[in-house]
């Protein structure tokens, strides 16, 4: 998420400056203190983008399980449930909002900044008396003066020539040392980092290093006492960020640095605590990714290694087990979260018989909740009876080891033919759809060993929040498609029902054993 990037970028923008204000800024070595503000700054956008992966391998003896991943490209029916006072009221997504907010303000920032540089250029050209190649003399009218902009020196030409003479050295130090650059870059990095006060605080400080570099160049031709003079006479309050000013107030920093002693090259070594600072940094904010290798043995002879890639902050246990050590099993606890869709004003649709595919769906989770009891695996319900739960509230929130919402298709009226047996839905906006992709593959071929109703032959992309939106690995199962006459007789049949929690529970016991 751009949001959470941009905090670290932040936080690391702090620490880098905290270090310069307080260790670094009263030094006189302003060469490196450039070169450390613009890489500490370049350091703080880089390193929050950067992700470190570490390598873990498992060993799991098994048989090969064959599900090739793929997608059906039939339409499907089933819908979020939305309530034009309930839904719509609750489901603002604040970190969109936050986003777009921050997009608008980055945006007219952006554009205020070339405003600014086109003022800047316009301005000059129409106050210019004369020019002879980087050097344009403009009227004592003009607001813009005695600075350089981009690689062009402006200059009063009211000023005596002796005036005129140190001002042309000054921002020849700016134009030759391509400080254009730095300020052009601090600005665009101020946009971005428009809500950190932090980076406001940065910028001035590369200014004023601008001005320490180009005070300590002029100064090895020119008297100090004239000098000084001169920036006392000629200051004014800065009228742009895109113009190196000769004497813009306030001047105390640049007096003081005008005649303090150099120090000594020894404390050059404070400079080495940036190491250490950096170090922190990328400890702190730097992404972590674990690669989980698994090498399943089939057999004696035969064996095959694959890669599955897991955000190591996804889940809060992560289970690999090894199916023929019993007692691993029960160490770690796994946890089925089971969602019987719709409920109470929600009844969603209507079976041929009469039957309400809320009660449909409740009836095949309790089921499924006996079977995965017997096995001794942990269940926990969204709804145990008929009421209604939002979408938001169904999503797990407790550490769990996989979702599955169960409904039962059906064909509105004056559509085309809905599919007329199981599917097995997954989302792949959610953020974690691999993982998802697994889950919905094992059971789906497990599944396809039903026999007596159809099975889709390949997994099917649902546009739900349940899947969407959920940080457990999450499918939809449509248990068969109730406006449909033999797929009802079918589905109504308790014994068939219970044959088909059993293949999905298959499924769900081998995907807890391949490091989920």
């Amino acid at each position: 998420m751009i949001l959470i990037y941009l905090l670290k970028v932040s936080a690391c923008t702090l620490i880098f400056f905290a270090a310069y204000q307080f260790l670094l800024a009263r030094l006189t070595f302003f060469k490196l203190n450039r070169l450390y503000l613009l890489s500490a700054l370049l350091f703080s956008f880089i390193i929050p983008a950067l992700t470190i992966e570490s390598k873990r391998e498992v060993l799991i003896n098994k048989q090969a399980t064959n599900t090739e991943i793929a997608y059906s490209n039939q339409a499907g029916f089933e819908k979020d449930f939305e309530l034009e006072h309930l839904e719509n009221d609750s489901s603002i997504n604040w970190n969109q909002a936050l986003e777009y907010l921050y997009v608008t303000v980055l945006a007219a920032l952006i554009i205020r900044t070339l405003a600014m540089i086109g003022f800047v250029k316009f301005s000059i050209n129409k106050n210019s008396s004369s020019q002879q190649g980087k050097l344009i003399l403009v009227r004592a009218s003009s607001k813009i003066k005695n600075c350089s902009f981009l690689n062009k020196i402006i200059v009063d030409e009211s000023l005596s020539n002796e005036e005129k003479d140190l001002v042309i050295r000054h921002e020849s130090a700016h134009v030759n040392q391509v400080h254009a650059f730095d300020k052009l870059l601090v600005n665009f990095a101020t946009n971005i980092l428009w809500f950190n006060p932090i980076i406001y605080f940065w910028r001035n400080a590369i200014d004023h290093n601008h001005e320490f570099l180009a005070d300590y160049e002029t100064l090895k031709t020119a008297d100090k006492k004239a000098y000084a003079s001169l920036l006392l006479n000629l200051a004014m309050p800065s009228s742009s960020l895109a113009t190196h000013s000769f004497s813009k107030l306030p001047l105390k920093k640049r007096i003081m640095m005008l005649y303090k002693e150099p120090n000594s090259n020894m404390k050059k070594l404070v400079y080495f605590s940036v190491i250490p600072l950096l170090a922190i940094c990328l400890l702190a904010f730097v992404n972590h990714k674990e690669v989980i290798v698994t090498k399943n043995v089939i057999g004696e002879e035969n064996s095959f290694t694959h890669v599955n890639v897991y955000k190591q902050n996804f889940f809060k246990t992560a289970i690999v087990l090894d199916p023929n050590a019993k007692p691993a099993f029960n160490e770690t606890e796994v946890v089925l979260v089971l969602d019987a869709g719709h409920g109470g004003k929600d009844a969603a649709s209507v079976a041929l018989d009469g039957q309400r595919e809320k009660d449909m769906n409740l009836r095949a989770v309790n089921i499924l909740k006996e079977e995965a009891t017997k096995r001794g695996i942990k269940i926990r319900l969204t709804r145990n009876s008929d009421e209604f739960v939002s979408l938001r509230d169904r999503l797990p929130v407790q550490a769990a080891t996989a979702f599955i919402s169960i409904h039962h298709n059906a064909t509105p009226k004056n559509a085309p033919a809905a599919f007329g047996g199981i599917e097995v839905y997954v989302s792949k906006l959610n953020k974690n759809i691999k993982v998802a992709e697994e889950l919905g593959a094992v059971i789906l071929s497990n599944l396809k060993k039903a026999g007596g109703i159809n099975v889709q032959d390949s997994l099917k992309n649902g546009n739900l929040l349940l899947l969407r939106e959920s940080k457990t690995p999450a499918v939809l199962i449509e248990l068969g498609n109730i406006t449909d006459q033999k797929s009802l007789d079918f589905i109504s049949q308790e014994i068939n029902l219970r044959k088909i929690s059993n293949l999905i529970l298959d499924g769900f016991v081998t995907f807890s054993k391949r490091g989920c």
